[in-house]
Formats: structure tokens, C-alpha cells, sequence
């Protein structure tokens, strides 16, 4: 049983028992679904008991279940402050996804009061990161990340997460390493791999780094399109690079989703390159055609009028 805190000491004995009673009922009924009459009887208790917190958390969900934020806030906001340690989940994460800027903070400090007083409770320390990501706190999000790794521990979960905090604070060095630390403990993982390599092609990483990682990632996942078609376009555009290879790689990208524009300029050009004039033209258009009126890339678009263009020219 819910411990009746505040003005309970003033009620009679009969009020407590009436209390008592009608609270579980109204349990009862809200556990059935039956909220209309729950909310009557939970109701009630309030007027007996105004400040018991799992009375004011109740009609706080009936409120916020029937679409009246605003009216759920107070409810939740007198159950905060009546039990701070079992309450503080439902005012915060009310008050944060529905509130303005000022009512944001509000969310974020009761969070960290929760931090502080449950420091090993991992939903605070993910509920935190979350909330200061979605303000742009990105080094207290790191923080908050830092947190939940000593309650829960180290994980793919904490890697990804750093991952994207990096990225969003567009801080790419240290999105980089996030992966990298990750990879130290699992270097099979292929997805952790994959963000690896596409970060490094974002940065323009010289062929003499991404070529070990498409090389690594095509070990684990020999059909991995995606890297089919990176490893072929970047062979094709290296001095000396090796077109043979390049071909035979852009094409298994092609059987596999031939649909795909980008991999079937990819093999456009490379067609190109290795005097397939006829079939290079072939390939591009239909990588044009699957763009379906959609802009054309620059790098597809010079492509395209070189390979095709440029004949009738």
C-alpha cells in the first residue's frame, strides 16, 4: 500500500478508511479500463486527500490519456513533489515533450534531482541524455551517457548513442572514435564497421585508409552491396587503380539491387573507363530513368553527359 503523505494527518478515521476503500476500487477500475468511473472515485480521494501522490499520478494519466496535457501537469507536478523518487518520471517526461522552452529546463532539473538521488536508476541517466540532446546539450548528454555505461555498463547501446551525440554536435573526430572504441571490443560487428567506413568517406579519408576497411567489411559480409559499390567507385577513381576488380565488384552491387541509381552509374562509369562505350551507355540511362524525376546528383549528371551526352556531341 501507497503511503498517504501531506494532509492525511488531518483526516478522521472514517475519511481514512473511506480513502482506503475508494482508492483500491478506483485501481480496480482503472486496471479494467473503466477510466470514467476510476476518475470519479480517484476524484474523490483527492478532495479527501489532496496531496497523496499516487492519487494525483492517477488523475494526472486519466487527464493525459483523454488528450488534456495542460490539465495532467499539476497532478503530476503535486505527485513529484509528494514522492520525488517514484513520481519524477511521469512530470518530466510530460512536462519536457509537451512544454515550451522554460517548461523544458523545468523537465531537465527534476531529471537531474532524480540523478542525484537514484544515481544508479539507468532510466534517469537515459531519460537525461535524451532530454539534453533534444536541447542541444551535447557534452551534458555525454555526460549522461558516461552515467548510464557505470550503472549498465559498456555496449554497443553506449557506442552508438556517443556516435550520435558526436554527430549531431557535429563533432566528427570524436564520432569516429566512439566507433573505433567499439570496434577495439568487437571488430566483426559489421554495422559498427559500416558507420566506420561512411565516416571516413565523409572526411575524405585517403584510398590507403577506406581500402583496408572495405577489404575488412567484405571478409564478414561478402555481399554487402553498399561496400561493393564504394570499393568499385573508389578503385575506379584512384590513379592506378584496379578496374578489372572494380568491374567484377560493381556488378555483383548491380545483381543485387539493380534498381539502385547510384550503383548503376558506378558501373556506368566503370564500363566507361574500360572502353564499354555501348553497355556504359545502356547502364546510365537506366540510372537516370530510376531517379523518376527526382534532382540528379552532380557527380551522376557529369557522368551522365560525358558517357552519353558527349557521343551526340
Amino acid at each position: 500500500m501507497w503511503v498517504v503523505v501531506g494532509k492525511a494527518a488531518a483526516m478522521t478515521v472514517e475519511q481514512r478508511q473511506q480513502f482506503v476503500y475508494y482508492f483500491y476500487e478506483a485501481e480496480r477500475l482503472w486496471q479494467a479500463e473503466q477510466y470514467a468511473d476510476a476518475f470519479a472515485l480517484f476524484d474523490f480521494c483527492y478532495a479527501l486527500n489532496p496531496d497523496d501522490a499516487m492519487t494525483n499520478r492517477y488523475l494526472g494519466h486519466i487527464y493525459r490519456g483523454s488528450q488534456l496535457v495542460p490539465q495532467s501537469l499539476p497532478f503530476y507536478r503535486r505527485a513529484w513533489e509528494a514522492a520525488p523518487e517514484e513520481c519524477w518520471n511521469d512530470y518530466a517526461v510530460t512536462l519536457y515533450n509537451n512544454g515550451s522552452a522554460a517548461q523544458k529546463a523545468e523537465a531537465i532539473r527534476v531529471m537531474e534531482q532524480a540523478g542525484t538521488s537514484l544515481p544508479d536508476d539507468p532510466d534517469v541517466w537515459d531519460r537525461l541524455r535524451d532530454a539534453y540532446i533534444g536541447v542541444g546539450q551535447y557534452k551534458q548528454a555525454i555526460h549522461a551517457q558516461d552515467q548510464l555505461d557505470r550503472v549498465e555498463g559498456y555496449s554497443p547501446y553506449s557506442a552508438i548513442n556517443r556516435y550520435r551525440i558526436y554527430m549531431m554536435a557535429q563533432d566528427t573526430k570524436k564520432a569516429i572514435k566512439a566507433i573505433e572504441d567499439y570496434l577495439q571490443e568487437d571488430p566483426t560487428n559489421v554495422q559498427f564497421q559500416l558507420y566506420r567506413m561512411q565516416l571516413y568517406e565523409m572526411t575524405g579519408r585517403p584510398a590507403k585508409q577506406l581500402v583496408p576497411i572495405y577489404q575488412t567489411i567484405l571478409k564478414l559480409d561478402p555481399y554487402n552491396a553498399l561496400v561493393l559499390n564504394n570499393y568499385a567507385y573508389q578503385l575506379a577513381t584512384t590513379k592506378k587503380g584496379d578496374l578489372r576488380l572494380a568491374e567484377q565488384m560493381s556488378a555483383k552491387a548491380v545483381q543485387a539491387e539493380p534498381n539502385n541509381p547510384t550503383y548503376l552509374d558506378t558501373y556506368a562509369w566503370i564500363l566507361y573507363l574500360t572502353g564499354q562505350q555501348t553497355l556504359a551507355q545502356l547502364y546510365m540511362r537506366q540510372a537516370i530513368s530510376k531517379l523518376d524525376g527526382n534532382g540528379i546528383p552532380t557527380e551522376m549528371l557529369k557522368h551522365y553527359d560525358i558517357i552519353v551526352e558527349g557521343e551526340t556531341k
